[in-house]
């Protein structure tokens, strides 16, 4: 296991081979119908209706994590998904646009350089976790489904310090939420991204890199419902 705290680069990344078991994506509620399901963007919505999806093992082991939590908290707490499998097309547009952004900035780097500090704010395509359906955006919620204080919401840009896991400043109280998401969701097999505390995966390359393997599980795959999947919903 890589040492806490420490940031995945994307040239680390590049050194991870590319695995493909061919697992299936299913409803990240597949196996726990009450973990909280809701994307806070709509740029999913023409491929998966409003249903996240995730691989197969990963919603087993999200599952597991949820009871886990459930135990922990006497029933008080629970699992928010915001977003799981992202078409690879949604992270190439997310990309580009970024990218652009700062070349605009910063003329004079080269396509590598732009390329590793492009990663730092989406991630470059090829070795990006959401298109494999391994990666997820999750926090916890209460009884009354309000989301535990964090220190930050999901992908509050605003301060890029203060989303990182273990961010200076935080209250007692945050840093203690922040360490029952991450230790709870490790200890499922999770990697966590400390650049964003919201972000975990499973399978993908940034998850091998962190447990000093060579070769991820999954890759991008291209995955879209039929309108029939997009309507139903697991667990009502």
């Amino acid at each position: 296991m890589r040492q806490e705290g420490k940031i995945i680069t994307y040239r680390e990344l590049l050194a991870i081979s590319a695995g493909e078991n061919n697992e299936p994506l299913v409803d990240v509620r597949q196996y726990d119908p009450t973990i909280i399901a809701q994307y806070e963007k709509n740029d999913m919505l023409p491929y998966t209706g409003e249903r996240i999806f995730v691989r197969d093992t990963v919603a087993r082991k999200l599952a597991r994590a949820n009871k886990t939590l459930a135990k922990l908290s006497n029933g008080k707490f629970r699992l928010k998904v915001v977003y799981g499998y992202r078409h690879p097309d949604v992270q190439k547009k997310y990309f580009e646009q970024q990218r652009s952004k700062l070349r605009a900035l910063h003329p004079s780097l080269t396509d590598e350089e732009l390329d590793n500090l492009t990663h730092n704010f989406i991630a470059v395509p090829s070795v990006a976790g959401h298109p494999t359906g391994g990666a997820i955006d999750v926090t916890i919620v209460d009884e009354q489904g309000n989301e535990l204080d964090m220190g930050t919401k999901i992908a509050d840009f605003k301060d890029p310090e203060k989303i990182k896991t273990f961010a200076k400043g935080l209250t007692n109280k945050q840093k203690k939420n922040r360490r029952l998401l991450h230790d709870l969701l490790v200890a499922e097999g999770f990697a966590p991204f400390y650049g964003e505390w919201w972000h975990f995966s499973y399978g993908d390359r940034e998850w091998a890199c962190f447990y000093g393997k060579t070769k991820s599980i999954y890759s991008p795959v291209k995955f879209k419902v039929t309108q029939k999947q997009k309507k139903s919903s697991c667990g009502g």
